[in-house]
């Protein structure tokens, strides 16, 4: 009675701190939970990540991240989030069978071969960022992806406007916000640049060479390379006299949806434009096919060329006519394009095998005349 009359107030500070320190261990191991989850949390990992580079916080080597880099992240964030909510991963599940997981479900729902391999080189590079960030240490993870073999069968239908198509769209009456979409897919054209730099050309980008040489300069938006590109049709100075050198500002989605239209109209006197061409299906025809709303050929379909036309046709057909043109290097149209590998370059070249064996044929045609005899060599 007396021992528990002296130690009662002891015993009962001892049970608080006992209780109070269990409690702090419970915290301790919530928290601990809690950062683990944080940490094997892939979306979460990839919002902040997207949310990095969209506001500069995150560079790529000391630079910025485009807004074209952030767009592909973007969707990758959309495609990742319907992945897991039908297969829910961490990075220590990342392995060859996922990877395989994810090549399926987007082959399912209608993505490209080269569309594929876009979000494979996302996917490794958000596991080595992790990596790198000690989130996790899972080396299978990134030897898991493999990019997909592209066959030309795998690629939607590529086409180029040719230089009578062209002239035929510059001369064609037009008024309004057709007027401007032609304008400035033109622009694109006769400069050979992406829709970011063509559709952004103002007053300053206009400007001569020290030999008096009236060039058009511009610091390429996707990858930073300083670009003078020559004007070597009259049209581009009319087209750019027309806005007072301010080019219009559209945006991709008004261009590419419109110029279909305008060139379906020109298709009436310029036949070309409406011969058939064999392509893939795009997202929303897999969707509408899924439907049962129509039915394509073993997921092809032939669509008149002006339906092939976007904002990129423009950077394609202006480097493919100054190929078809004869009068350049490669060193010389890399330079005008902003191109620094060979292999890219040509990829822009949308020749079929019947011009190619014309080219060819021309060539020949020529060196007979400018020879003597009737050799060919």
């Amino acid at each position: 009675m007396v021992e528990d009359v002296v130690f009662r107030e002891e015993r009962e500070r001892q049970r608080i701190q006992e209780e109070e320190r269990q409690e702090q261990e419970r915290l301790r191991q919530i928290k601990e939970q809690e950062e683990e989850a944080r940490k094997a949390d892939v979306i979460l990992f990839l919002e902040n990540f997207l949310e990095g580079i969209k506001n500069g916080r995150i560079k790529n080597k000391a630079e910025n991240y485009t807004l074209n880099t952030c767009k592909v992240w973007s969707n990758f964030l959309g495609i990742l989030k319907r992945f897991i909510q039908i297969y829910p991963f961490t990075w220590k599940d990342i392995n060859k069978a996922l990877a395989d997981r994810f090549v399926s479900f987007l082959e399912k729902n209608g993505y490209m071969v080269t569309s594929i391999n876009k979000y494979i080189i996302c996917f490794k590079a958000m596991i080595q960022n992790a990596m790198d960030q000690e989130l996790h240490n899972n080396p299978i993870a990134l030897r898991a992806f493999s990019k997909k073999k592209i066959q030309e069968t795998d690629k939607a239908k590529e086409i180029y406007l040719t230089k009578a198509e062209l002239q035929a769209l510059y001369e064609m009456p037009l008024e309004g916000l057709k007027d401007k979409v032609r304008d400035v897919f033109l622009v694109g054209c006769y400069t050979c640049q992406r829709f970011s730099d063509y559709a952004r050309l103002e007053k300053e980008n206009f400007t001569t060479t020290a030999k008096g040489t009236k060039v058009v300069r511009i610091v390429q938006e996707k990858t930073g390379n300083d670009v003078v590109i020559p004007i070597l049709n009259d049209n581009l100075l009319h087209i750019a006299e027309k806005y007072g050198y301010d080019i219009p500002k559209v945006n991709d989605v008004i261009l590419n949806r419109y110029i279909k239209q305008i060139l379906k109209e020109l298709s009436s006197t310029v036949p070309s434009l409406a011969r058939k061409e064999r392509t893939l299906l795009t997202m929303k025809e897999h969707e509408k096919e899924k439907q049962g709303l129509v039915s394509f050929d073993k997921g092809n379909v032939i669509k008149p060329r002006y339906e092939l036309v976007s904002s990129h046709t423009a950077r394609r057909s202006g480097i493919t006519n100054l190929y078809l043109s004869g009068n350049f290097d490669t060193y010389q149209m890399m330079s005008i394009s902003g191109h620094k590998d060979e292999k890219t370059f040509y990829e822009y070249i949308k020749l079929s095998s019947d011009e190619v064996a014309d080219s060819i044929a021309k060539k020949m045609d020529e060196r007979k005349e400018a020879i003597s005899g009737d050799g060919l060599f």
